[in-house]
């Protein structure tokens, strides 16, 4: 395919990306998402087709797409928001979001606001074998710029969905779940002995959980130790998750 090029950072294709990157409404509405970063689009290429490849001028690249431009570096910069980007950037069509049928391990966000936070649980969730996670409508989006490049990949290979937590009620009951949600006043999570299948929930940074979530789930804390009340939600996530996840292995 013969690539063209692209100069000007008024170009429409341009303009389109930085809203893909910048407003989730307009993400949602063209079904299409702006990715930077070699390592992730690369990775992508192997599972879908690329709808557009940007690469910046005298750069060379395996990857295949629909279409191919050659930008500068400037509009580099435009497209992904950083101030030394990569030089390749991209579009893909939104995944689809996958069923739930072979999750026994579910991680549940449950208005959790800050992307990196968002990005990394994520990312821990797939490092530590959690199937799947199911986000509430007040979190933030998987898809936000920062979300993506704290999840490493994870965004696009752990299976995830949004909804409201009277569906996830349903979930939870068709699943017949052992549901567990982190919270400053509960239990040693140490002391809770469950087994598969088991949801996870963690709640908003500055709020915790959902009344809810909180009215229908055993709730557990970690200790604190030092002078401090609580963990950041991913150190704690992390945390727990390795705890119960490691408890099911040890069982086996």
């Amino acid at each position: 395919m013969k690539a063209k090029e692209i100069s000007s950072l008024q170009h429409p294709l341009v303009k389109h990306l930085v809203r893909l990157r910048e407003n989730r409404e307009y993400r949602y509405a063209c079904k299409r998402l702006a990715l930077s970063g070699s390592k992730l689009i690369q990775e992508l290429s192997s599972q879908m087709r690329l709808k557009t490849l940007f690469l910046e001028k005298g750069s060379t690249s395996v990857v295949e797409a629909d279409e191919i431009y050659f930008v500068t570096p400037q509009i580099l910069k435009k497209i992904t928001g950083l101030e030394n980007p990569e030089p390749i950037a991209a579009e893909i069509e939104m995944p689809q979001n996958p069923d739930f049928k072979q999750v026994n391990f579910l991680l549940i966000l449950d208005g959790i606001s800050d992307p990196g936070n968002l990005g990394t649980l994520l990312r821990t969730a797939r490092a530590l074998g959690w199937d799947a996670a199911y986000l509430t409508t007040s979190s933030t989006d998987p898809y936000n710029e920062k979300a993506i490049r704290a999840a490493k990949g994870a965004t696009f290979t752990l299976p995830w969905k949004s909804g409201s937590v009277e569906e996830l009620h349903t979930l939870l009951q068709h699943k017949k779940m052992t549901l567990l949600a982190a919270d400053a006043a509960g239990s040693d999570f140490s002391s809770s002995k469950t087994s598969s299948p088991l949801a996870l929930a963690l709640g908003n940074e500055a709020h915790g959980l959902s009344s809810e979530l909180k009215q229908c789930a055993k709730l557990i804390g970690i200790p604190m130790m030092g002078r401090m009340e609580s963990l950041n939600v991913a150190t704690a996530g992390a945390i727990l998750m390795h705890a119960f996840r490691g408890s099911q292995h040890e069982q086996r």
